[in-house]
């Protein structure tokens, strides 16, 4: 029975997103009894560079680092997987806060996002 690495669905949030994919896809109750749960994407992804696994589901960006593994499939149906920025009114040090949000919103930044697998996006759908 071939087993399959992911961050722990039960915790970790690349796990949580991939068993909301394969539970859309309606394949989790197949798939849940091969899952290896791992601390986090980059030891799922560790474990199929070395081979204690023949297949993971990790984050295209970590992938795209990754050494020792072929990308198999890439997915377009997930579930949206957003990372939200803003500078918090309580801050010590607001004008730097805000001034990091505006960079991080910025080309320069945006760019590197881009470069490294990001989607941009500029507001939450």
């Amino acid at each position: 029975m071939p087993r399959i690495a992911l961050a722990d669905p039960a915790s970790v949030p690349a796990g949580v997103y991939a068993k909301k994919w394969l539970t859309a896809a309606g394949v989790w109750d197949e798939v849940s009894p091969k899952v290896i749960p791992t601390l986090d994407v980059r030891a799922a992804l560790a474990a199929v560079a070395g081979g204690d696994v023949p297949a993971g589901v990790v984050y295209a960006t970590d992938a795209a680092v990754g050494k020792g593994t072929t990308v198999a499939m890439t997915v377009t149906d997930g579930p949206p997987i957003l990372y939200s920025l803003a500078a918090l009114p309580g801050s010590k040090n607001r004008a730097a806060a805000e001034a990091f949000v505006a960079f991080l919103g910025g080309p320069e930044a945006r760019a590197v996002f881009t470069r490294r697998g990001f989607r941009v996006v500029s507001e939450a759908p």
